[in-house]
């Protein structure tokens, strides 16, 4: 009995060393430790300069393309003011905009919500009049959806907040498919539900 005892230990110990050695020289390495995400977000400036008050946009005129809103946030986040919200890229890309932010945009026409939840909680409840492309629907469906939205609407894509990445997945398809004003809530439904309980 304490012959095997100590055998699986050994066989465990050396597991562990494997995995660690392999995770470590990983093109894409898993953390060991959680990260905490940022609380820096997208200016206003960056957020509404491509919106209009109309209930359209036009492609040419109004569109920001990411390159430049990437020049545009070094611009701004050089004259930041006290009181105004810091500009800021994700690692992945992605820019994040903030619930006071989300506010703002809710009821606009030329503004798109998607919740990346699961069908279940979606239909439970959403933010405004969401709609809901979840990244792992039978037979890529969501790809279906995304292909049929119009690339000349802003988007705001949110899922549970916190550790919750089915956003990050669905934005990066979106990118993919050649749009380029999409935003992260990345408080998600966790930040919205501090609001506006139901």
């Amino acid at each position: 009995m304490n012959k095997t005892f100590k055998e699986v230990l050994i066989i465990i110990g050396i597991s562990i060393v494997l995995g660690l050695t392999y995770n470590f020289f990983s093109d894409k390495p898993i953390p060991l430790f959680q990260q905490k995400k940022s609380n820096l977000f997208v200016s206003d400036s960056v957020l509404f300069g491509g919106l209009q008050k109309s209930d359209t946009v036009l492609p040419k005129e109004n569109t920001l393309v990411i390159k430049d809103s990437v020049k545009k946030i070094k611009k701004d986040s050089i004259n930041i003011k006290k009181d105004s919200i810091k500009s800021v890229i994700s690692d992945d890309g992605i820019l994040a905009i903030s619930y006071k932010q989300v506010v703002k945009l809710l009821g606009r026409n030329d503004v798109v919500f998607i919740d990346a939840r699961n069908p279940e909680n979606y239909l439970k409840a959403h933010i405004g009049k969401a709609i809901n492309i979840f990244p792992y629907e039978p037979n890529d469906a969501h790809i279906g959806k995304i292909a049929s939205l119009s690339r000349y609407k802003t988007y705001v894509v949110y899922c549970d907040g916190g550790t919750c990445d089915l956003s990050h997945e669905v934005i990066k398809i979106m990118i993919d498919f050649g749009f380029k004003r999409i935003f992260l809530f990345s408080g998600g439904w966790e930040e919205w539900m501090k609001y506006h309980q139901l």
